[in-house]
């Protein structure tokens, strides 16, 4: 689906403007023949990352240059408040075993380190400090328990492509050496793409997903 650059651009701001959970005010859209560059600032390194999907989610967008900044207006935080903040948020997140993951934080930047037995719950770390005021961005170490990992993996995850409406009509091949599984092939938008990724991290003893994929409209 191609649009023309001044519509896609109005588009990418309007649904923005949609979403109630993004303030995108001081967000600048340029678009670039079906690129959209994001600019300006926004409050927390989750707004920056929520922005990016946003954007994904409009019609004849085909790849997000994410360079929006992050820090609240007029605000300074030190590196100990922000470091508090996120044991407190670690601590209060259901997804995030107790006291499995660890945050240093430096000139706002914040790298998580720790095991968990699943990538849910290194995601739900990385969302969990990400909404933090003053995080600029995150560095997510965390690693994953050794678990034994099916023999019939590819054709299990196959499987869950079928069973998916998002993902089904995508041209997706299946592969994987030892624990990491390899996506190839082509999807029809990044809805489908990101659905992809989520079935093949939910695999039993998936430690690393590699997309190789292709979006195209």
């Amino acid at each position: 689906m191609y649009k023309p650059n001044n519509l896609l651009e109005r588009d990418v701001k309007e649904q923005l403007d949609w979403d109630p959970a993004l303030d995108d005010s001081r967000i600048v859209v340029k678009a670039d023949d079906g690129r959209i560059t994001l600019s300006g600032a926004v409050d927390t390194f989750a707004d920056m990352e929520w922005a990016a999907q946003d954007a994904k989610a409009v019609g004849g967008v085909t790849a997000v240059d994410n360079q929006l900044l992050v820090g609240l207006a007029g605000a300074a935080i030190t590196d100990a408040d922000i470091a508090a903040k996120c044991v407190t948020a670690l601590d209060h997140d259901r997804f995030v075993p107790h006291g499995a993951v660890s945050a240093a934080v430096l000139d706002g930047q914040v790298t998580l380190t720790g095991e968990v037995r699943h990538h849910f719950q290194r995601k739900a770390a990385e969302h969990a400090v990400g909404r933090v005021p003053g995080v600029v961005d995150v560095s997510d170490q965390i690693t994953l328990t050794d678990q034994p990992i099916p023999t019939d993996v590819a054709d299990r995850i196959n499987k869950a492509f079928d069973r998916s409406a998002i993902i089904d009509g995508s041209r997706i091949k299946v592969s994987n050496v030892g624990h990491t599984i390899y996506l190839d092939g082509v999807v029809g938008s990044w809805t489908a793409m990101d659905a992809a990724l989520d079935c093949a991290w939910q695999a039993p003893g998936v430690k690393e997903v590699v997309n190789r994929l292709t979006m195209i409209p």
